[in-house]
């Protein structure tokens, strides 16, 4: 377990350098534990898990409790398992008995994401209670103090073409560099509206495809009006069919435009993830 840069083993000697000083720069996790205690035995492996995926974010720092009695007594430790989250200097939560990796995810994640970070949290929280003007006046406010943050620059502009205000976007886009973070994802959603435009409503669409059914051309309108629609999951269904039917139609276009909704899905995505797979199981 001690084979990780992030997880060291502390005694009362080397407290002070591996601890309270490292805590100024990384939070530091404190975990009492002993050999012959269950329940420490069953918190190990979470908080191993823990170091892997947050990454160097915060240090895990091991003090037996058999080796280092005067520093248990000192720290007040009365019952294992014991964890002490320590943030500059300071002991900022302490925590005994099983703890819920729900919950310790909870609250690494207050003490080790950035401010934009947070930031993005509650603006995501605002769109998926679908303030989507709320998260654009938030946005806006944040980029007075992070200009140069482009990714916030393309998400606002997600935004306010998903309100309609698809000028206002487009004045955005076109200032921003090309290699902007995140740049993908708004200009693809105006190319779908743009196509989507002078197209037949999606259920006239869809009336038409059942008397046409091999028809690739109805079928692709019908994907372009399905992702207006935010039926993500639908349009990748028929591009899927699509690819499987004729790879080739219009220079690849249905594995194209896959890759175009992945991007509006985004990283992480699991409809993202599975349609990937499928995509490269058609395709090989």
């Amino acid at each position: 377990m001690n084979d990780s840069p992030n997880i060291i083993n502390v005694t009362i000697e080397n407290f002070n350098t591996e601890v309270a000083e490292k805590s100024r720069q990384t939070p530091v996790l404190i975990e009492f534990w002993a050999e012959d205690a269950g329940p420490s035995r069953e918190l190990s492996p979470i908080l191993l898990r823990l170091v892997d995926q947050y990454q160097g974010k915060f240090i895990l720092a091991r003090v037996n409790i058999a080796e280092n009695a005067p520093l248990v007594q000192q720290l007040g430790v009365r019952t294992l398992p014991t964890l002490k989250l320590v943030v500059g200097g300071q002991i900022a939560q302490n925590l005994e008995g099983p703890q819920d990796e729900t919950k310790l995810r909870a609250l690494l994640d207050q003490v080790t994401s950035s401010p934009v970070e947070r930031i993005r949290e509650q603006i995501n929280q605002l769109v998926a209670e679908g303030d989507r003007d709320g998260a654009i006046a938030m946005l806006q406010e944040v980029i007075k103090d992070e200009p140069t943050n482009y990714g916030l620059h393309t998400e606002l502009c997600d935004l306010l073409i998903m309100v309609g205000r698809r000028d206002e976007a487009r004045q955005i886009l076109d200032a921003l560099p090309k290699d902007a973070e995140g740049l993908a994802k708004p200009q693809h959603r105006l190319e779908f509206l743009d196509l989507a435009e002078g197209l037949p409503a999606l259920a006239d669409l869809a009336r038409e495809l059942e008397g046409d059914p091999d028809n690739l051309q109805l079928l692709l309108n019908l994907t372009i009006t399905q992702v207006v629609d935010d039926d993500m999951e639908a349009a990748l269904l028929n591009l899927l069919s699509m690819l499987q039917k004729n790879r080739q139609f219009q220079d690849d276009i249905a594995r194209k435009t896959m890759i175009k909704i992945f991007d509006l899905l985004g990283k992480g995505n699991s409809l993202a993830s599975e349609y990937r797979k499928k995509m490269f199981n058609v395709m090989h």
